[in-house]
């Protein structure tokens, strides 16, 4: 064998070393940190270098990570602006308005079929904190609605509580387990979801508790016991609220 062809098999050699060292190493698993968003709340986030955190719309935090697709919006009605609640839940009401129910694990969330997106509202009435998640990888977004934390000192008991994302009071099967944990939450200015009415769960935003369903007509309904109830016809394109129809004036608080 001459000397041409020895280095030739020599080079095939190393790159086929190099290849399978390359492929043993490469590792596609999305790696997490824990974020703190406020004081009473954090979550598990992937670990990026295309994020940012900016405020927005009286007071809710955006942090927009581009290298994973992800959107996270927070805001704590306890110690912010009202209107910065008020304005989260229509961010979230124009993604429900375009997107079908689904379910991760056993939390709702909604699904836009036409961008690939999916949305999590998430938080705890205890704390106070409103959460939302949007990205397109739903194990991503089950991984983070899962690993949501919340802190509330106990001042009866003179002891910090925590609650893990297995306790989202704004998930309907959930939220027994909150009102269950032995917590004051008459503290607050939420309602105790044990007067809650079955079918009702935690919007998120203090005492505003709903419930949603579609009737025969695809029309999209949303009760509240504490506010106005909305109706969404996606189909026709129009919105309703307490049976009046207000489509033009409910568009304009997205332009």
């Amino acid at each position: 064998m001459d000397l041409r062809r020895v280095l030739l098999v020599l080079l095939v050699i190393v790159v086929v070393l190099a290849t399978s060292f390359f492929l043993l190493g490469y590792d596609e698993t999305i790696k997490y940190e824990r974020v703190d968003l406020t004081s009473t709340s954090s979550i598990e986030m992937p670990i990026s270098d295309q994020s940012t955190n900016t405020v927005i719309n009286n007071g809710i935090n955006l942090i927009n990570d581009t290298q994973h697709d992800l959107t996270v919006m927070y805001f704590n009605s306890e110690q912010g602006n009202q209107v910065a609640a008020v304005e989260l839940e229509y961010i979230r009401n124009d993604f429900v308005a375009n997107s079908v129910q689904d379910t991760l694990g056993n939390q709702t969330v909604w699904h836009n079929e036409e961008n690939g997106t999916y949305m999590a509202f998430i938080g705890n009435h205890i704390t106070h904190d409103n959460i939302l998640i949007i990205c397109k990888d739903p194990e991503m977004l089950e991984h983070m609605i899962a690993s949501a934390r919340y802190e509330y000192f106990n001042e009866e008991t003179n002891s910090t509580e925590t609650f893990n994302g297995e306790n989202q009071s704004s998930n309907a099967t959930n939220t027994s387990a909150v009102a269950n944990t032995g917590v004051d939450s008459t503290r607050s200015n939420s309602s105790s979801s044990r007067n809650v009415p079955d079918g009702y769960y935690w919007s998120g935003q203090d005492a505003d508790y709903i419930r949603e369903y579609d009737d025969s007509n695809g029309v999209h309904h949303i009760d509240r016991l504490n506010g106005p109830n909305e109706a969404i016809d996606t189909v026709n394109n129009k919105h309703y609220t307490n049976g009046v129809e207000d489509t033009e004036a409910y568009n304009k608080d997205f332009n």
